[in-house]
């Protein structure tokens, strides 16, 4: 008898662990971003149940996206970016979530989307949703530090504000995919934002 107890206990826990993994895998946790204005548009994030579609849990943030309307402008040397439209329509796979992405035009907390053609065919790559921050998540008003609403413009990616009171609003949106997803590191989460008009 002494020696099924200790097997019994292993169940329990293997079972407990099982239960909480399907849990996590019956749901859903996904971006979407309404493109009403340059730099004044709103990103939510939710989750919702896999099997019904019932929303679990949703929050919302003012975001920007690009320096101009076109999706498939390539330049805008007004604002220095490489592209300068906001991103295109429709849907995106996540391919990487990290709190310390070390580019050399964005850095920090990100969500890594795929590459996406514009309405011209152009393929718009290295696009994220992040903020103004660095690599540490920390300020360096050198080139990563959010100074105020002209932020929200972006070289064609979401924007996100780092400043105001805590917890910020790229603090709170990855608070909240911590804890609904969890994820971390490269990965493929297809379809998980979506862009309306």
């Amino acid at each position: 008898m002494s020696k099924k107890m200790p097997i019994a206990a292993l169940v329990v826990v293997v079972a407990s662990l099982f239960a909480a993994d399907l849990a996590r895998a019956a749901t859903i946790t996904s971006f979407r971003y309404h493109r009403d204005s340059l730099i004044n548009a709103t990103l939510t994030l939710h989750r919702r149940d896999a099997n019904t579609g019932r929303i679990l849990n949703t929050d919302s943030w003012r975001a920007g996206s690009g320096t101009v309307q076109d999706a498939c402008n390539k330049a805008d040397p007004a604002h220095g970016d490489n592209v300068g439209g906001w991103l295109p329509t429709g849907f995106y796979d996540i391919t990487r979530h990290v709190h310390n992405y070390p580019g050399s035009s964005v850095q920090g907390r990100v969500w890594q989307l795929q590459n996406h053609a514009c309405s011209d065919g152009t393929v718009r790559t290295e696009l994220f949703i992040h903020t103004e921050e660095t690599s540490s998540g920390g300020q360096s008003c050198e080139q990563f530090c959010w100074d105020g609403p002209n932020d929200y413009y972006s070289q064609g990616c979401i924007k996100v504000a780092r400043a105001g009171a805590a917890p910020t609003d790229i603090a709170e949106a990855n608070n909240h995919w911590d804890a609904w997803d969890g994820r971390h590191g490269a990965f493929t989460a297809v379809d998980r934002l979506y862009v309306f008009t």
